[in-house]
């Protein structure tokens, strides 16, 4: 049957935000790409000679998780002309969503130990400050991959077909009505946005504490302690939030607005490089007060022991940076050691146990 020019107009509008999407996503991606391969060297002189820990395997499944998210990604919304069954379909859409929110969460659980790590917390607070950061996202992972598994698996259309795609892509209204992914969006909504202020406040909580009396030299330490990184993850999460708080926008309007992908793939693809490049920098921090809490906490290697002991080697910890603070005020950064020795930061010496560091 002829189509009406109505009809073939509302195709060609489709076909047209279709092209449009894919022309934002995919430099989004590449940029990633391109990141992971220029940054390899970082791998191989800072983190793998690392033993196992916390820091190690959050940084490794950032950075490489959301690489087979981008490959899985591209195997199944693209078109490649590939063909793949709907239950295959269906299965793809699963593993990835599951990759892509896992990462997302990993980068959420940085900033909080990031956070603990810049207010050099006992492990109660630590545990509050993470949770605080993952709560509302991980509510959110459960209503996406349950979703995921609900909506049934179709068969793609002829345009489909015809223009190459090989899965199916469930339009907003039909996932809505088969799936939980709207159930107590609103709430999950306000919620996160009270959780991200409250971070907020106590970031800049963290800044006023740990940089107090640090006079001109402030730009110089955060950027040393990973707090612009910090600070960045942090605002984007802030954006995030307000612009998934429905009052403002509806999620219909969201969907069809070009600016909206821009920042929805700047959120999915920044956070994890700032998650990384905060993790980085936090390891290399030279030796001044928040690096022993901050290289324990993300880079020794996990440890059985009550919350006493952890609490009387934070302890510890904490006056030895005191004491290396003073002896830093006024030397360069990276160019001495606290006793005014050359700073010895190889890589095989940073496995050793210096205090308390982070992760």
């Amino acid at each position: 049957m002829a189509l009406s020019p109505e009809e073939i107009q509302a195709l060609a509008d489709a076909v047209s935000q279709w092209r449009l999407q894919e022309n934002i996503m995919i430099p989004f991606d590449t940029f990633y790409l391109y990141y992971v391969l220029t940054t390899i060297h970082e791998d191989a002189s800072i983190i793998l000679p690392q033993r196992w820990s916390r820091g190690k395997m959050l940084y490794l499944f950032i950075r490489y998780g959301f690489v087979v998210f981008i490959a899985l990604q591209l195997s199944s919304d693209y078109r490649n002309y590939f063909t793949i069954s709907p239950m295959a379909c269906k299965v793809l859409m699963v593993i990835y969503d599951a990759i892509r929110w896992l990462v997302l969460l990993a980068c959420d659980a940085s900033l909080g130990l990031c956070l603990s790590a810049l207010l050099q917390v006992r492990r109660l607070y630590l545990i509050g400050l993470v949770f605080l950061c993952v709560a509302v996202p991980f509510a959110s992972f459960i209503f996406a991959i349950g979703s995921d598994i609900q909506y049934p698996p179709e068969p793609i259309s002829s345009l489909d077909e015809e223009l190459g795609y090989p899965c199916y892509a469930p339009s907003t209204e039909d996932w809505g009505a088969v799936t939980m992914i709207y159930v107590g969006q609103d709430t999950r909504a306000y919620v996160n946005l009270a959780t991200t202020l409250l971070l907020v406040i106590i970031g800049f909580v963290a800044l006023v504490v740990r940089y107090k009396g640090q006079n001109g030299q402030l730009i110089r330490v955060i950027t040393r302690d990973g707090g612009l990184y910090y600070i960045a993850i942090l605002v984007l999460r802030f954006v995030t939030s307000i612009i998934y708080t429905p009052a403002l926008v509806s999620l219909n309007t969201l969907n069809s607005n070009p600016a909206y992908m821009l920042f929805y793939m700047t959120n999915d693809v920044i956070r994890p490089v700032l998650a990384q490049r905060l993790m980085i920098n936090m390891r290399k921090v030279d030796y001044m007060g928040s690096q022993p809490f901050a290289s324990k906490l993300l880079f020794a290697p996990p440890q059985s022991g009550s919350d006493g002991d952890f609490d009387e080697e934070l302890s510890r910890s904490l006056d030895a940076s005191e004491d290396s603070y003073g002896l830093h005020r006024g030397t360069v950064t990276g160019t001495t050691s606290p006793v005014g020795e050359p700073a010895n930061t190889t890589p095989d010496t940073w496995g050793t146990d210096t205090g308390i560091s982070k992760a």
